[in-house]
């Protein structure tokens, strides 16, 4: 049987909230966070000043845009591609303690949430990596129907950020999605990102994917990386998964999808032939199932599969249920029952948000009308002449003032639900769901997440990192860390890590050729 290599990035949105309700510098918030990190972490510094690699094979780091971004050590397979995305939550959550007790902090927040809807449109993201020897454009030709249908169990969830209204989606992260294919991972981001950055000796590629989301359901993280790891070992082993499902427009169909609550939403093949999110996944699950035996696949094929299954068989055939299992079904039924308590009708929402978006539009005197009708005292009705131009389409309940901003005040209250959502810490919204016995989303086996703060995975060069770092963390003599090696400066050598599948320590000198010597 084959052996794989997977890991993911999350990356986080943080916030220091003072006593007087004033946001913290966020250059200095994040400095004092690494530097908490820093002292209460046995960790190595990185090679490129911007944060450490950690006892446990992993990476902490602040990435571009000031956010703390968390990544797992290199791991062979899906049930510790989420035990260690666990254990790097545990280890931010208690960093953002410490730096709440040790400051005149309100609140320290860190947020598994994927957009900002403070109008800023900004997205973080959970990326992904898979390891494989195959052709990357190969790769990009069978893996996209698959990217661009999983998010039935894989999306978070969440509202359409650019919308003035209140427009649930599947997965508000392909909001910021704008082409099939994309070599950036900040702007025009895409489906499937062409980067190639091996981080290994030559003969390896890595798939790195950035149209995923943080999610919280320990069933759809490893549904998510499990599935799409045996599609990269599937393609890897010449079958082809993608031929017969291949989109004719597949971002416009990625936007269908997400924009779909039952998952019925069809999107043109392009062969002609209509395709829904569920098909594509059982054809791709039927291939999985036909093949797990084989040669190239890893010898955890058979419970990827089952626990595959299992999910498209509730979305498709008991989806109301799916709110115990996977995020966004969670989350759809959450506001829904916020909506209902606060009066207000969930199916009456697409007339409202048509006319909030039709004064959106480059339209002054329709935004500035709206803006005055905001502006009018409760009891107060708007003139005709203002009426008229706010109602076109017309909405079946009317643009009074009253509701109009009783609709804007649960608009804002249901972006603050899905913020807290997935927040760390104590204040989660799922959090407290799973406490209290509500959910079913556990996986088997996704355990020993205490362990895991501290250890690497039992295989691969990830268990050589980590052991270095707990052996040498601390000491006077400056190392440097990388995903490749480990450079010790004072001795003029380095331990080699380019082999991702290396079980032995191998010292080497350094010289002009070395690869650390490009980054010292």
């Amino acid at each position: 049987m084959a052996e794989l290599l997977c890991g993911l990035e999350t990356e986080y949105a943080f916030a220091v909230v003072t006593p007087g309700g004033e946001r913290y510098d966020r250059a200095e918030a994040v400095e004092k966070l690494i530097s908490i990190a820093q002292r209460r972490l046995k960790q190595l510094p990185d090679a490129y000043g911007r944060g450490m690699f950690l006892q446990n094979g992993a990476r902490f780091y602040i990435d571009c845009g000031l956010h703390p971004e968390m990544t797992t050590p290199e791991c062979p397979n899906p049930w510790d591609a989420v035990r260690y995305t666990l254990a790097g939550e545990r280890i931010l959550s208690e960093i953002a303690g410490e730096f709440a007790r040790t400051t005149n902090a309100a609140e320290v927040v860190v947020l598994r949430c994927n957009v900002d809807y403070s109008g800023q449109h900004t997205t973080w993201g959970c990326h992904e990596s898979y390891l494989h020897r195959c052709s990357p454009d190969l790769i990009r030709e069978q893996i996209i129907p698959h990217l661009v249908s999983r998010l039935i169990y894989s999306g978070a969830g969440g509202f359409q950020p650019f919308s003035r209204g209140i427009e649930f989606t599947v997965s508000p992260r392909v909001a910021h999605l704008v082409a099939e294919v994309s070599g950036t991972s900040t702007d025009a981001r895409g489906i499937y990102h062409t980067k190639d950055e091996s981080l290994s000796s030559e003969g390896y590629h890595r798939l790195h994917l950035l149209c995923g989301e943080s999610l919280c359901s320990q069933i759809a993280q490893f549904v998510k990386v499990g599935a799409t790891a045996l599609v990269v070992a599937m393609i890897e082993g010449g079958v082809r998964p993608g031929d017969t499902v291949t989109l004719s427009d597949p971002l416009d169909a990625m936007r269908r999808f997400a924009a779909d609550t039952e998952c019925k939403a069809e999107a043109p093949a392009a062969d002609g032939g209509p395709l829904t999110a569920l098909a594509i996944q059982r054809h791709y699950l039927a291939l999985a199932e036909a093949n797990q035996g084989a040669s190239f696949m890893p010898p955890w094929a058979p419970q990827v599969c089952q626990h595959w299954r299992l999910v498209l068989d509730q979305l498709e055939h008991d989806l109301p249920s799916a709110d115990r299992l996977l995020d966004w079904p969670l989350k759809l039924s959450l506001c829904r029952d916020h909506a209902a308590r606060r009066g207000l009708d969930w199916e009456s929402f697409s007339a409202w948000n048509r006319t909030l978006n039709s004064a959106a539009e480059p339209a002054p005197r329709r935004r500035r009308r709206l803006l005055e009708e905001l502006a009018v005292p409760p009891g107060a009705r708007p003139d005709a002449e203002s009426a008229s131009d706010l109602t076109a389409p017309p909405a079946p309940i009317g643009l009074d003032p009253n509701r109009l901003r009783q609709f804007l005040n649960l608009r804002h209250e249901l972006f603050e639900i899905d913020t807290r959502f997935g927040q760390l810490g104590d204040k989660s919204i799922f959090g407290a769901l799973d406490r209290a016995g509500l959910l079913a989303h556990h996986v088997a086996g996704v355990d020993n997440i205490e362990h895991a703060t501290e250890n690497p995975p039992a295989s691969g060069r990830a268990r050589l990192r980590g052991e270095s770092i707990k052996r040498l963390g601390g000491r006077d003599r400056p190392y440097f860390c990388d995903w490749t090696w480990i450079h010790d400066l004072r001795a003029s050598r380095f331990l080699d890590l380019s082999d991702p599948w290396q079980t032995d320590e191998r010292w080497r000198e350094t010289s002009p050729e070395s690869p650390v010597e490009a980054l010292i």
